[in-house]
């Protein structure tokens, strides 16, 4: 048993227990605009709530990163988890099954166990670092060899749209959610996806299970977007581009085929 198999327990059962919560507020709350014009709901304040609330009964020197609570990244703390308690909050809102629950955990600014929960959809994914990555239990593994063509797909946000051309082979798919973009890539249902403004808490579930199934994710410069610098920084106002492929000839195709508008 590795070391990181108790964290990677606790996550498990936390992130079912606040998919859980969140699936009662599900078409029974309203939506609010934030100072920053994205939306919450009263299902993500209660999860991430209950989130907080766990880790710090459990393990209460770590720090925590949320994108509801604490958003100022503690350089001291030897552990840092990073939440989203629930991502997807438009689709959710309004009605979509798409959404989910991201919790991982960071040492050294390096995610080292990253659990997600999207329950409508009946999806489990998880990774620990150098140990794979699983979703409802069975290994994801990206295809090494796979070619862009008209019959695969990318994922993108909406502000992709509008901030960037893409002029790839590729088929073009939104579905919400920034860390469900990622894990399409994983999973194998798309060969690569762009994310224009992700935030950590969008990444850091997402990019270590991407990468343990042996997907690529990079800045839109081709730089390494973890480890997290050592530094106090709030996360809040920080983002960036990111392109994931399921192998590097898929994204060094695909980087090329983009332009800034």
């Amino acid at each position: 048993m590795s070391e990181l198999t108790p964290f990677l327990h606790f996550a498990q059962a936390l992130a079912e227990e606040a998919g859980r919560l969140a699936a009662t507020y599900y078409r029974r709350t309203q939506a609010q605009r934030k100072s920053d014009g994205t939306l919450v709901t009263e299902a993500d304040e209660r999860a991430n709530r209950l989130i907080v609330e766990r880790i710090q009964t459990a393990w209460p020197s770590h720090a925590i990163l949320s994108e509801e609570g604490t958003t100022t990244y503690d350089p001291a703390a030897a552990e840092t988890w990073v939440i989203d308690p629930l991502d997807g909050t438009t689709n959710f809102a309004r009605g979509l099954p798409i959404w989910g629950v991201s919790i991982a955990l960071l040492r050294a600014g390096l995610p080292v166990v990253a659990v997600m929960n999207f329950p409508l959809l009946h999806e489990l994914y998880w990774a620990t670092a150098g140990g794979g990555a699983f979703c409802n239990g069975e290994a994801l593994q990206t295809d090494p060899a796979a070619q862009s063509d008209n019959q695969q797909i990318f994922t993108q946000c909406t502000r992709t749209r509008r901030r960037m051309r893409i002029q790839s082979p590729l088929k073009a798919r939104m579905l919400g959610s920034a860390t469900y973009h990622l894990l399409a890539v994983a999973s194998g249902a798309s060969l690569a996806a762009v994310e224009m403004t992700p935030k950590v808490w969008d990444l850091a579930g997402a990019v270590l299970i991407a990468q343990e199934a042996g997907a690529l994710v990079e800045g839109l410069d081709g730089s390494a977007l973890f480890p997290l610098p050592p530094l106090a920084l709030d996360y809040a106002a920080i983002s960036r581009p990111v392109l994931a492929a399921a192998n590097r000839h898929v994204l060094d195709e695909f980087r090329a085929s983009i332009s800034l508008l």
